[in-house]
């Protein structure tokens, strides 16, 4: 099963709301829990931290309320396991294309006869047997290209994928659209309904990259069922722009 923060919500046919970490900042992920987070993304790829910075980070983590998802830098198999094995609960992999490039994700995740998976672990308390360590680890492909689009369904169809994750502004500059309209306008409905009809079809989880609660709404509305808000240093950047404009003048 799932992270129990996510799958409460998911039984309750609610969506999960993420933060987003650009930087290694234990003070930023135990905020997002006390605002009441369901899950934070700890990214690899947009950021200054690697795949094994992430894994010590999560060795603080054992009992976390909050789910603890990592994206990764790129589809490779020692630095997917490296994460799930220190206690990751799910990874989330950037600009998959294609039905091989998902199976070689799966692979990465999942242990003997799905997978290749090394059974093995940097942190204890994982799970008793191969089943439970591995039914803990949500497999996530983003697709964020139009070669990814046009190979949605059968990316989807690929077992072990346990969701998919859109990014709006990679997918909107891949098909010549401008990528901020990916969140303020609805020129990406139709993308989204095509994506939610191969998630439904093979009872895959769908979410997305939102900005705000204007655009959290539209992909809500478009069937995204969890769904990532900005990042850490963007709201803190727009908090101490805020709290500054309000301070007396000198």
């Amino acid at each position: 099963m799932p992270h129990p923060a996510l799958s409460a919500r998911w039984d309750q046919n609610l969506p999960a709301y993420g933060g987003w970490l650009a930087e290694g900042s234990h003070s930023a992920l135990d905020g997002y829990a006390q605002a009441g987070f369901h899950y934070v993304c700890i990214d690899c790829q947009h950021s200054v931290l690697d795949e094994a910075a992430v894994a010590e980070f999560l060795s603080r983590y054992r009992d976390a309320p909050i789910a603890i998802l990592t994206r990764v830098s790129e589809i490779n198999h020692a630095l997917i396991g490296k994460l799930l094995d220190a206690g990751s609960d799910g990874i989330l992999v950037p600009q998959v294309d294609t039905a091989d490039e998902a199976r070689a994700v799966v692979e990465a995740c999942r242990y003997p006869p799905r997978g290749k998976r090394s059974l093995a672990a940097i942190r204890a308390g994982l799970g008793a047997t191969p089943a439970e360590i591995e039914a803990r680890a949500l497999c996530l492909l983003m697709i964020e290209t139009e070669e990814g689009l046009n190979n949605v369904e059968e990316i989807c169809a690929v077992p072990g994928v346990s969701g998919i994750y859109i990014g709006p502004s990679d997918l909107s500059l891949s098909m010549g659209m401008v990528p901020a309209h990916g969140f303020s306008t609805d020129q990406l409905a139709d993308v989204f309904a095509r994506i939610k009809a191969a998630c439904d079809a093979n009872g895959l989880v769908l979410g997305a990259h939102a900005l705000d609660k204007d655009s959290t709404a539209k992909f809500l509305g478009w069937g995204c069922r969890y769904i990532s808000l900005g990042t850490n240093t963007l709201l803190f950047n727009q908090a101490a722009r805020a709290l500054y404009a309000e301070l007396p003048s000198q």
